[in-house]
């Protein structure tokens, strides 16, 4: 497929027009290529560019792209500036999806781990910027924290960090992945039972104790996994295009 027909299929699937976002979603770089095989990842790196020449990709699929600030344009200097000349030099296209990919209630971020983590009922939740960006659901039956955060962890493929009690018994969760931080007095407000994103803002450690919902960070890099997998899986299925995932790990 040509780079604008595929970023174009992924736009209607992702009802990406209209959000309002901190960067411009879909076809950022536009490569010279068809698309015939794509290396996928959650953030855009030096490093994933390289793997994608040497895999002899001709696309390159984000959650985290190059270009932020919706149409401002930055300067093309410093390490901005050599992203792009390699794309450029070796005709790659760049695709990112960031908030489309976090509130799709089939392949976004939370979504997905909602299911790994066995939660039944999902629902929109999580109100930013006007939209929903996250999920929330119930367990058939209440667990214990300890079990839970133990899930958590295996799934983010890291210990997950909690804040506020250690013994309350769990139900119902909210999930907003990445930087979320706010988002956790929504969970409060909507009687949740916890609250799962990526991270972690210092007043958090006292708010939760007082509030008395566990406020449970994954990790950002490690809850934004999951979107851009089973988007690259959906585009193996639906576009005939090969899609290879490359974990760069990292620790925030």
């Amino acid at each position: 497929m040509k780079p604008g027909e595929l970023a174009g299929v992924l736009d209607s699937y992702l009802e990406s027009e209209g959000v309002e976002d901190y960067c411009p979603n879909g076809l950022q770089v536009e490569g010279e290529k068809e698309i015939r095989k794509i290396i996928s990842g959650v953030s855009a790196s030096q490093e994933l560019f390289m793997r994608a020449v040497k895999a002899g990709a001709d696309g390159i699929l984000v959650h985290h792209g190059i270009l932020w600030n919706g149409s401002q344009a930055p300067r093309i200097v410093g390490v901005f500036r050599e992203r792009l000349a390699l794309l450029i030099k070796e005709g790659i296209s760049l695709i990112a999806y960031h908030l489309p990919l976090d509130r799709h209630m089939e392949l976004g971020n939370a979504a997905v781990m909602a299911r790994k983590l066995g939660l039944e009922e999902l629902r929109p939740f999580g109100r930013h910027h006007g939209l929903q960006i996250g999920v929330c659901g119930e367990f058939a039956s209440a667990r214990g924290l300890e079990d839970v955060v133990a899930e958590i962890s295996g799934i983010c493929r890291r210990a997950a960090d909690v804040f506020g009690p250690e013994d309350r018994p769990i139900s119902s969760i909210g999930i907003v992945t990445g930087a979320a931080q706010r988002e956790y007095y929504q969970a409060v407000e909507a009687g949740l039972d916890a609250y799962i994103t990526g991270e972690v803002s210092e007043w958090v450690f006292q708010q939760a104790r007082e509030e008395g919902v566990p406020y449970i960070a994954a990790g950002h890099y490690a809850t934004e996994r999951f979107g851009v997998q089973a988007l690259g899986l959906w585009i193996e299925k639906n576009c005939g295009i090969e899609v290879e995932f490359i974990d760069l790990p990292n620790p925030i």
